[in-house]
C-alpha cells in the first residue's frame, strides 16, 4: 500500500471517450489479474452517460475469492496502480492509477456479493432514471461549490444522498 488516499477532486461533464478508455484499460486489468477474474464491469458515475463525474474511470472486477485474488494484485501494481488494500470497505480492494489522463480506479471484490450487486444496481438504476441523474449531478455540484474539493470531504458530503440512492436502486432492482 502506498500514498495517501485523499486527493483533490474536480467534477466534469460526462466524456463520450470514457467507454473506450474503460474498454482498453479493463483489457489490461483482466490480463494483469489473469485467471482470478470472473467478470469486469464499468461502474460509478463515469459509467452513466450524462452524469457529471470526477474525471476518473471506475472499473469493477469480480473474482470468485478475494483472498485468492490478493497475490494477483501485484500485476496491477506493475501497471502503475497504487494498492490501498481493503481501505474503507471490507471485501473490496481499492487501487488507483493517476499520472497522465485518463485516470482509473479499480475495485476488486467477490463476484455476486453485496459490493458487486449494489454498484451494478446503482449504475443500472441511474441509466434508467434521468431525474435521478439530474438530482445526483446537482448534489455533486453543490458539494463542490460548498468546498468539498478533496476526496474525503467530497465523499462525506455525498454520503447521505448516496445511501438513499443505493436504497432506491436496490429496491428498483428487486422489482426488475
Amino acid at each position: 500500500m502506498r500514498g495517501d488516499v485523499d486527493e483533490p477532486i474536480s467534477i466534469v461533464a460526462y466524456d463520450a471517450r470514457w467507454p473506450l478508455e474503460y474498454a482498453a484499460e479493463s483489457a489490461r486489468v483482466r490480463a494483469a489479474l489473469g485467471p482470478v477474474v470472473v467478470a469486469i464491469e464499468p461502474f460509478g458515475s463515469s459509467a452513466v452517460p450524462g452524469l457529471v463525474s470526477k474525471p476518473i474511470i471506475d472499473i469493477l472486477v469480480g473474482v470468485a475469492d478475494l483472498q485468492a485474488a490478493k497475490p494477483h494484485v501485484a500485476g496491477l501494481v506493475a501497471l502503475g496502480y497504487e494498492d490501498f488494500g481493503e481501505i474503507f470497505v471490507p471485501g473490496r480492494i481499492y487501487l488507483r492509477k493517476r499520472g497522465a489522463a485518463p485516470h482509473f480506479n479499480v475495485a476488486v471484490t467477490e463476484y455476486g456479493k453485496s459490493f458487486w450487486e449494489t454498484n451494478l444496481a446503482v449504475r443500472e438504476y441511474l441509466r434508467s432514471h434521468p431525474a435521478e441523474i439530474e438530482a445526483y449531478a446537482q448534489h455533486k455540484q453543490e458539494a463542490v461549490a460548498r468546498g468539498a474539493t478533496m476526496f474525503s470531504s467530497y465523499s462525506q458530503a455525498k454520503d447521505a444522498f448516496v445511501r438513499g440512492l443505493r436504497e432506491r436502486a436496490l429496491a428498483w432492482a428487486a422489482k426488475s
